[in-house]
């Protein structure tokens, strides 16, 4: 099988939350940089790719030479684009099936993924053939077995066995869960095109810590960020 990786960083222009989040200034440098560096470190990539229509960004090719920066078609940099159409874009357009047996997306908002979550990542999924995907992942904070939600005006508990119903609300007694951080997904490229879906057949995480989960969506996510970097012992 093709073991070759391609990694691509999207990073759109305009975020409606904090404008222009993918170019602010985290410590030393600019948020994107923190994904990029991480990205080159780790070394498990043949190729990486930016896709973004951020002049900023695009004139980063200056630095990092080893990086390949494309314009975004702006039918894929609207209010309402996603992600996984961006990827489909890519992998049909590059023709990644025949070129790459593996892909990964890696999102600039989580800057604090570094290259060895990254090797994990690649290792995990390259000894299992059997696996579709692998993406980095935290521990909800709160147990998501408590949800709410709201019918005909009304809160109910978002789960019909809900731990709510039965009294049983002691948060140890609940089986942990976890949530994408946006870190990163590899991907089994010919698996994932038959499904075009993270998260559908056998997948398995890596899981980072809280702390470096952060992923930047609003102000407070980006001051939480800050502090972080002040505070705790990081590895990029």
């Amino acid at each position: 099988m093709n073991k070759n990786f391609i990694g691509f960083i999207f990073a759109r222009k305009n975020s409606k939350r904090l404008p222009k989040k993918n170019i602010l200034k985290l410590g030393n440098k600019l948020l994107i940089e923190y994904t990029l560096i991480a990205a080159l470190k780790s070394k498990i990539f043949k190729k990486i790719i930016v896709s973004t229509d951020d002049e900023k960004i695009l004139s980063l090719k200056k630095k990092y030479k080893k990086i390949l920066f494309f314009r975004r078609p702006k039918f894929l940099a609207l209010d309402n684009s996603k992600n996984i159409d961006v990827i489909n874009f890519y992998l049909k357009k590059l023709n990644v099936e025949k070129k790459y047996g593996y892909f990964s997306l890696m999102l600039p908002t989580c800057p604090f993924r570094n290259r060895m979550h990254l090797i994990k990542g690649k290792k995990l999924i390259i000894s299992n053939n059997n696996l579709n995907c692998v993406f980095s992942a935290t521990k909800s904070i709160f147990p998501i077995q408590f949800s709410l939600k709201v019918k005909n005006g009304f809160i109910k508990p978002y789960l019909k066995k809900s731990p709510l119903l039965t009294n049983n609300t002691r948060s140890q007694n609940q089986s942990a869960t976890y949530i994408p951080n946006g870190g990163f997904w590899i991907c089994n490229t010919k698996k994932f095109l038959k499904f075009k879906n993270f998260y559908k057949g056998k997948v398995k995480i890596i899981e980072m810590s809280s702390h470096e989960s952060i992923d930047i969506d609003n102000q407070l996510d980006f001051n939480l960020a800050q502090l972080v970097l002040k505070t705790k012992k990081l590895n990029f």
